[in-house]
C-alpha cells in the first residue's frame, strides 16, 4: 500500500473543496428524480462524504461546508483580534466569508485532486 504524504497545502485544498462546493452542480434532474452526476470533478467528489442506495433511492451526504469555511477563515487569520462582543461588522462572520470569497482559488489544476 502506497504511503500518503499530508502537506498543510494537500489540507488547505480538501478543505477549500469542501468550503466551496457547489452541490446543485454534482445533481441532476431526469424523468423527476434527483441524482448524482455519473462524471464529478475531482473537487466535487472530494466534498462527499457518502453515497447510499435505499429504497427510496440515493442519499447523499456532502461534508460540513459551515466547518470547512470556519477552518480556513481561521488559516487565513480573518477571525483574530475581533472583539466578541463587539456589533461591529468587524465580526460579523457573515462578512468575514465574504472576504475569503473574494480570494480566487482555481482548484482545477490541483493533480492531487484529478
Amino acid at each position: 500500500m502506497a504511503e500518503r504524504k499530508i502537506s498543510p497545502e494537500k489540507i488547505l485544498r480538501e478543505l477549500t473543496a469542501i468550503a466551496f462546493a457547489d452541490v446543485p452542480a454534482c445533481m441532476e434532474i431526469e424523468n423527476g428524480e434527483v441524482r448524482l452526476k455519473e462524471r464529478l470533478k475531482p473537487m466535487q467528489r472530494a466534498a462527499i462524504a457518502s453515497v447510499e442506495k435505499s429504497s427510496g433511492g440515493i442519499k447523499v451526504k456532502f461534508y460540513d461546508k459551515m466547518k470547512a469555511l470556519e477552518l480556513l477563515g481561521k488559516h487565513y487569520g480573518l477571525f483574530e483580534g475581533k472583539d466578541s462582543g463587539s456589533e461591529s461588522n468587524d465580526n460579523n462572520l457573515l462578512e468575514a466569508i465574504l472576504q475569503a470569497t473574494r480570494q480566487e482559488v482555481d482548484t482545477d489544476d490541483l493533480s492531487e485532486l484529478q
